[in-house]
């Protein structure tokens, strides 16, 4: 467990450059602009180049912690995704979490840059926010019980319809969160260009940092069990033919 945890870690580690990558190249300029916009002319307390390096090590130390959280669930994924490979059920537990943490809420409440928006809604907006993870999560588990219920021996659909037939209960799910859920109570006043460049950038930052967390947690469980990530046939590494830890 103790390697699981540190593998989880280092993945997550990964993943929150990645983000912070993305963020600094696709997201800096909006972000700097709505913060200039919220300020006026009243100044700043911080330089720019400070808020920039404090949100890059806030991106390093949140992926590190959703890496370990990573890690805690990935034992009960790869039960339940019944697959015999580490990597697919990395690769899968990510797209998973992207899908549930955030393109779900994004898609119902869209984040909004720095300073725009009313901050006495701060409470309501997580509240909120809190709800459709939930309810994302619930849509998830209710599309894996659906499938797997279906691939029973004998399946009750082909694989050819049991696919889209798992992806229709999710949508469904998800659009009845949607729909019973109220809007966001956030007014936005800043320009639509300048919001949508910083929520575009917010949502392939988030992205990435899945996919580089699931891949390199991957690789780091393949390492952890003799097998090399870079080997078309997953041979044993060195380390693992020797019996070295």
């Amino acid at each position: 467990m103790r390697r699981l945890i540190r593998d989880g870690a280092l993945a997550g580690l990964a993943g929150g450059a990645a983000l912070a990558v993305v963020l600094v190249l696709l997201g800096e300029e909006s972000i700097g602009r709505a913060i200039a916009l919220e300020q006026g002319d009243g100044g700043e307390m911080f330089s720019r180049g400070t808020q920039t390096a404090g949100g890059v090590l806030a991106a390093l130390v949140w992926g590190a912690a959703l890496g370990v959280v990573f890690a805690f669930v990935f034992p009960v994924a790869r039960r339940r995704l019944a697959t015999a490979s580490d990597w697919r059920a990395a690769v899968g537990l990510a797209v998973l979490g992207f899908l549930t943490v955030n393109l779900v809420p994004f898609l119902k409440y869209t984040p909004n840059p720095p300073g725009v928006g009313d901050p006495d809604t701060i409470g309501r907006r997580t509240a909120l926010y809190l709800l459709l993870l939930a309810w994302a999560a619930l849509a998830a588990a209710a599309a894996w019980a659906v499938g797997r219920r279906l691939a029973d021996d004998p399946p009750a659909l082909p694989e050819h319809l049991r696919a889209p037939a798992v992806v229709a209960v999710y949508v469904v799910v998800v659009a009845t969160g949607f729909v019973g859920l109220p809007g966001s109570p956030d007014p936005v006043t800043a320009p639509a260009a300048l919001v949508w460049r910083f929520r575009l950038a917010s949502l392939a930052g988030t992205a990435a940092f899945w996919a580089v967390c699931g891949v390199a947690f991957g690789w780091l469980r393949l390492a952890a069990a003799g097998r090399s990530p870079f080997s078309s046939r997953g041979a044993p590494s060195r380390a693992g033919a020797t019996g070295e830890p």
